[in-house]
C-alpha cells in the first residue's frame, strides 16, 4: 500500500466495536470528508450473540427506523457465524448519523438497538481562495459548515486576539445533523488582519470532540488603488521638471551663441552692435 493510500485510510477510518447483547446502545463513529455523494466507505456495524450454544441456529435481521433492509448496493449483510453479524454500509453520509439501527437474532428475537455517531467535519467556504483580502473599512463575511452527530456546537474565533465574536456570528442554516454559522464583521481595521477559525465541538463516548479550519484573512490599505497611480504621477511630474530644465538651459544657450556669432560677424564687416544691444558693454565718461 502507497503513503498515499495509507494516509486517506487513515483520515477515513471508521472505528467500531463489537457489542455486547448486555448494553442498550452502542456507539460508533465516522471521522472523514465529505463532498456531493462522497462519504466514509466500508463502515460495519458489528452485532454479537453471547450464548454460544444457541448462535449454531440463529439467523439475523437488520433494520434502519424501523425498516428492515437487504443486502445491495448500499449495504452488506452477513449470515450469522459464532453469533456475529455485521451490516456494512458501504458508502456513509450524512443521511447515516444519528439513525436508529437495530439487530435482531431469530428464532429467541433478542434485539440490538445501535446509533452512528460522528465526529464534527468542519469546512469554511472559499470559494477556490485559500485566503480572503478585504480593504480596511468595508465588511467581513464568512461562512463554516459543520456536520456531525450529535450536532456540533460551532463558533468563529480570531486566532491571534481575545476579541468576542459572539454578536458577529449568526446561524444561515442548520438540520439535526449539519448547521451553517456565518461571521459579518461590519466595519475591517489593519489590526483584525490574521487567522479566522471556525471551531465544533461535541460529545459522545464520555469524550468532547473537536475540530476546527482556519483562513487567513487579509486587511487591504484603502489608499492602496491609489498608490500606483499617484507613482506614475509623480514620475510624470519629475520627468517634466527635467525636460522644462534641460530645455530652458538649452534655449538659453542657444541665445548666447546666436549672439556671439552675431559680434563675430560684426567684426569682420566693419559694423558696430547697437548700442542698446544687452551684450555691448557701455563705457563710462
Amino acid at each position: 500500500m502507497t503513503t498515499t493510500m495509507m494516509t486517506v485510510a487513515k483520515v477515513l477510518a471508521v472505528v467500531c466495536c463489537a457489542v455486547s447483547m448486555a448494553d442498550a446502545i452502542e456507539y460508533y463513529s465516522v471521522d472523514g470528508v465529505f463532498g456531493g455523494t462522497k462519504g466514509v466507505k466500508g463502515a460495519s456495524l458489528i452485532c454479537s450473540y453471547n450464548d454460544t450454544d444457541d448462535s449454531q441456529n440463529l439467523t439475523i435481521e437488520w433494520y434502519k427506523n424501523g425498516e428492515q433492509l437487504q443486502s445491495n448496493s448500499d449495504y452488506t449483510i452477513t449470515i450469522p457465524e459464532h453469533g456475529v453479524s455485521n451490516l456494512t454500509i458501504k458508502v456513509v453520509g450524512k443521511n447515516d448519523y444519528g439513525q436508529l439501527y437495530s439487530c435482531i437474532f431469530k428464532p429467541n428475537g433478542t434485539k440490538k438497538d445501535l446509533t452512528l455517531y460522528a465526529l464534527p467535519i468542519v469546512q469554511i467556504e472559499r470559494h477556490g481562495e485559500k485566503s480572503k483580502t478585504v480593504t480596511e473599512g468595508n465588511h467581513l463575511d464568512l461562512n463554516c459548515t459543520v456536520t456531525g452527530y450529535p450536532l456540533p456546537n460551532v463558533t468563529w474565533s480570531h486566532e491571534d486576539s481575545n476579541v468576542d465574536l459572539t454578536d458577529k456570528q449568526n446561524v444561515t442554516s442548520a438540520s439535526n445533523v449539519s448547521v451553517s454559522l456565518g461571521l459579518n464583521v461590519e466595519k475591517m481595521n489593519m489590526s483584525d488582519r490574521g487567522n479566522f477559525v471556525c471551531k465544533a465541538t461535541n460529545f459522545f463516548q464520555d469524550a468532547v470532540h473537536a475540530k476546527n479550519d482556519t483562513i487567513l484573512v487579509r486587511v487591504k490599505d484603502r489608499l492602496a488603488p491609489l498608490w500606483p497611480f499617484l507613482g506614475i504621477m509623480a514620475e510624470i511630474i519629475i520627468l517634466a521638471v527635467i525636460i522644462g530644465v534641460y530645455e530652458f538651459r538649452r534655449a538659453k544657450q542657444k541665445r548666447l551663441e546666436e549672439q556671439k556669432d552675431a559680434n563675430e560677424q560684426a567684426v569682420l564687416t566693419g559694423i558696430t552692435p547697437r548700442q542698446d544691444s544687452p551684450n555691448v558693454r557701455q563705457r563710462k565718461t
